[in-house]
């Protein structure tokens, strides 16, 4: 007999926070996570996450309706019909973020009654995936980044990320001596990675590219605003270093125009963005098909199952020091750790992820 979805339920376990991280356009007001669970007519669940946004309203007034009553191994038939709903209302946003967290607590749900893990389902056998530090927001001073860094270093990352667009993108120098400060501290066996988060022109992008070229930062994250994907190609075009973007861009479609602008060498989808494990399967065979590399942003727990089957697959996002891991911890009672730098995907079924259901329970919103 067919399983269906009887109820698709929305947790908001999320909290003030106390000391704001900021990067250069975005200040992190709140931690936590929005979380999705659907339950079948047989009782069985599955759970999907995305970021700390309000995304009940659009799961209750136009998603509910479309996702109960269907069965839920038709992962395709209900993205489309998710897709659809939210057409008018919204491609991108809040609306594929709601339709991200279902489509990941679909497959959850796919893999415990297949009894599979969902890198398994994917066709991937590998185990342990590389991972990087995300070590400094701007809230961070030169020095906290430093010791930070260093800590990392003796747990095994071999990769770190820092922050730079102090000032809103318009104080190059403090910038380049953030990235200086970290070279001379880590020493030149290790890789950096460096993120603007969209805070530079074309130009003065290009410039800051020639200078981390010399300090061999081995990639250089969103130089320009999402949106200006014309200028990111020019920055590449310039670049001596590699050139990420893509973690605020959405679906295939936006994944299509960063490939055919030939403005990027590493993708960098989010997996509760993007539109979830059916959207990022398309956005990484077309990642791979273009030659480049796929290097999910955050949520390793999710995005180690998609890099698994990926020769293409370069490595996860971690934040081994954020605010929300505490919240993080107790919604997930099995978190994995990262050891020497890896990621080692559990081996249960669906996303091998024990979620607490009597904690979330207080923070049901519908």
């Amino acid at each position: 007999m067919t399983q269906k979805i009887a109820a698709v339920e929305v947790y908001m376990p999320v909290f003030r926070a106390e000391n704001p991280a900021f990067d250069s356009s975005f200040v992190l007001k709140s931690v936590g996570h929005a979380v999705v669970r659907i339950v079948t007519d047989d009782g069985l669940d599955g759970y999907g996450m995305t970021f700390a946004e309000p995304i009940g309203e659009y799961v209750k007034e136009i998603l509910a309706e479309v996702v109960v009553g269907q069965d839920p191994l038709t992962h395709e038939d209900i993205w489309n019909s998710m897709y659809r709903a939210t057409r008018s209302s919204g491609r991108k946003g809040l609306a594929l973020m709601a339709i991200s967290a279902i489509d990941i607590a679909l497959w959850d749900l796919k893999g415990k009654i297949l009894g599979q893990p969902i890198y398994r389902l994917l066709g991937g056998g590998r185990r342990k995936i590389p991972a990087y530090a995300s070590v400094g927001f701007l809230s961070m001073s030169s020095d906290e980044v430093a010791e930070k860094s260093l800590l990392y270093i003796k747990e095994g990352y071999r990769v770190l990320k820092i922050k730079v667009g102090y000032d809103g993108g318009k104080n190059l120098t403090a910038d380049i001596r953030r990235v200086e400060r970290l070279r001379r501290e880590v020493g030149g066996e290790i890789e950096i990675i460096v993120d603007a988060n969209g805070a530079y022109d074309v130009s003065t992008a290009i410039r800051l590219a020639k200078s981390l070229a010399e300090l061999g930062v081995c990639l250089f994250e969103e130089p320009v605003p999402a949106d200006d994907i014309q200028g990111l190609r020019r920055v590449r075009d310039a670049a001596c270093i590699p050139i990420a973007a893509g973690e605020n861009e959405y679906t295939k479609y936006g994944c299509r125009d960063l490939l055919l602008a030939e403005a990027v060498d590493v993708l960098q989808f989010d997996i509760t963005r993007a539109g979830g494990f059916t959207e990022m399967i398309k956005i990484s065979a077309m990642t791979q098909a273009w030659n480049l590399r796929l290097a999910p942003h955050f949520w390793p727990q999710l995005s180690a199952h998609l890099l698994s089957p990926a020769p293409h697959g370069l490595y996860l996002e971690a934040f081994p020091a954020a605010a929300s891991g505490a919240v993080t911890a107790k919604v997930i009672k099995n978190q994995p750790p990262i050891r020497d730098g890896h990621y080692e995907l559990p081996d249960a079924p669906g996303l091998g992820l024990s979620f607490d259901h009597e904690y979330l329970k207080q923070f049901r919103v519908f």
